[in-house]
């Protein structure tokens, strides 16, 4: 009978260095107590401190109400073990030891590279994603009792995966000392919560730590990954201090400054919080010197905040933006104005994408997919078209705004029904949301944009983006009710012929300055179509793209 001892722990792969002290925030370092150790034969650092104790901050509540002083304190100590095992260099933190280690110096695939070889896909039991669209919306679920990766409703081309914690499959065959322990216990399979990390259990004694964390290097580099969890490493998000965001980050901005096709391209996109609800009608802020009031927000705005002397991306991060609504009301507050840009590169030969200001490493695989569920959509179009852009009345400053297009639209074909900026609000969307700008023939929704050059083509991202949420707030009974109530105020006969839920969804766009295709989006904007094409195809809503002359 085996009795190693094992305890759940905290494990992170770290990048290499010639000294793990090089790992450990440096403050810390100077606080903490720093000692050289030894794991079995293997040379070891443990970083600890024990700091002063605090008053509970409850005990406050209970003297004011009962007069009684408690004097209760507490303390958190906490330590890191960083250590190095044929090479790779791990740290084991206790208590709230993970704020010991320097963030840039943290391998975040780590968790993922583990969770996608030893997962059982139809055993996860909690997810937490990141969904790599305009809505940059993160979704935490959890079942208990376990259920399939899919049934979560994760995209898997589309959402970012944070964090899996579920069972083993039964194939992983890790040679852990916690399975030789208990192993030969009926249907043993045990748990991992894999993120930037992995939480599991691990030996305690020194040869079986060492010879665990072996087996952990040995998973990620020669165990098989599972083939419905591939699609998971598709696309791999760089974490704050990632050894590239700084470069990519400067690349971003001096691409801002001087454009260049043959290094990427840039536009304006909405920050995350600034999905939901109405679109923003006034920009207010200032990058740099430049200040910011416009009811069209271009990259010519941030453009003209950037200093000449070389201190950009300062500029764009320091600077903020705040969008309001018809009424002069904020929508999301103020926003560093580097969360208002969005970036493609290539770079090093990888392809990244920056949205709301984190950079994402885009896959082959990734962007063969996309590629092929856009180009499916767009060769999809409805058995109507709409009339010409600039058919519609003009502003006095000449140009034709969307809302003009909307209403010329529908005042002259009466299959349209305009309900532009008339938001249906829900507990899910406090701010409301836009079922759609026009109503159109058989009961589709239309969501209309124009985009160029100049705004750049992440615009589109919240377009696509709008119509998922119309779509899914719509097939909530109650939502769909509010909405014939909508429709009803204008046509009442159209309203009692909705039917129960959406009839397809439209997505009808106008670009003035050259021809619109797949190939004219980026990447994000094509991940945010992919996202509400599959979506509309489990709710059998037909998805239409169509071209505004």
């Amino acid at each position: 009978m085996i009795h190693e001892p094992t305890r759940r722990m905290s494990v992170y792969r770290m990048y290499p260095a010639v000294d793990p002290r090089d790992l450990v925030v440096p403050k810390v370092l100077d606080a903490a107590d720093v000692r050289d150790v030894r794991v079995d034969s293997v040379p070891a650092v443990l970083v600890s401190a024990a700091p002063d104790p605090d008053p509970v901050e409850w005990t406050a509540a209970i003297r004011s109400l009962t007069g009684v002083d408690l004097g209760y304190t507490s303390a958190a100590p906490s330590a890191a073990l960083l250590l190095a095992v044929d090479g790779t260099h791990y740290a084991l933190t206790f208590g709230q030891g993970w704020r010991y280690l320097r963030t840039e110096k943290i391998d975040r695939g780590f968790g993922l590279d583990v969770a996608v070889r030893m997962l059982d896909p139809d055993q996860i039991r909690r997810i937490t994603r990141w969904a790599l669209s305009a809505k940059a919306r993160v979704d935490r679920n959890l079942v208990p009792g376990g259920q399939g990766l899919w049934a979560f409703g994760l995209r898997e081309h589309a959402e970012l995966v944070r964090n899996l914690t579920g069972r083993v499959h039964e194939g992983a065959g890790a040679d852990l000392t916690y399975v030789r322990r208990r192993g030969r216990y009926r249907n043993f399979r045990f748990s991992l919560d894999c993120g930037d990390g992995l939480h599991l259990h691990l030996g305690t004694e020194g040869s079986s730590l060492v010879s665990d964390l072996r087996e952990l290097t040995r998973v990620t580099t020669e165990g098989p990954v599972h083939e419905r969890l591939e699609p998971l490493r598709w696309v791999r998000r760089l974490g704050a201090g990632h050894e590239l965001t700084g470069e990519l980050d400067g690349a971003a901005a001096d691409l801002l400054a001087d454009p260049d096709d043959g290094d990427g391209e840039v536009g304006i996109a909405y920050p995350a919080r600034y999905h939901d609800g109405p679109g923003v009608s006034r920009y207010r802020g200032r990058v740099g010197e430049r200040e910011i009031d416009t009811d069209d927000l271009t990259l010519d705005d941030l453009r003209a905040g950037l200093p000449a002397d070389g201190h950009r991306l300062t500029a764009l991060r320091t600077g903020t933006i705040e969008g309001l609504d018809d009424s002069g009301h904020s929508l999301g507050g103020d926003v560093s104005a580097l969360h208002w840009l969005a970036a493609e590169i290539t770079h090093r030969d990888g392809r990244y994408l920056l949205l709301d200001g984190d950079w994402y490493q885009l896959g082959d695989r990734y962007l063969d997919h996309v590629e092929r569920v856009v180009t499916d959509a767009f060769a999809n179009t409805p058995p109507w078209t709409l009339p010409p852009w600039n058919d519609a009345p003009r502003d006095r400053d000449g140009r034709v705004i969307e809302a003009a297009y909307n209403e010329h639209v529908a005042r002259t074909d009466p299959r349209f029904l305009c309900l532009d900026r008339r938001t249906l609000r829900t507990r899910v969307h406090p701010h409301g949301f836009e079922a759609c700008d026009l109503l159109g023939p058989g009961n589709v929704l239309v969501h209309v944009k124009k985009f160029s050059r100049r705004t750049g083509s992440p615009v589109l991202s919240h377009l696509f983006a709008q119509g998922l949420v119309a779509v899914e707030s719509l097939t909530d009974r109650q939502t769909w009710q509010r909405f014939t109530g909508l429709v009803s105020e204008q046509d009442p006969a159209r309203a009692a012929a909705l039917g129960s839920r959406p009839a397809g969804l439209v997505y009808a766009i106008h670009r003035p300055d050259k021809p619109l295709d797949p190939g004219t989006l980026f990447t994000f904007a094509r991940s945010a179509l992919v996202s509400a094409a599959v979506a509309l195809n489990t709710y059998g809503i037909p998805l239409c793209v169509t071209v505004i002359p």
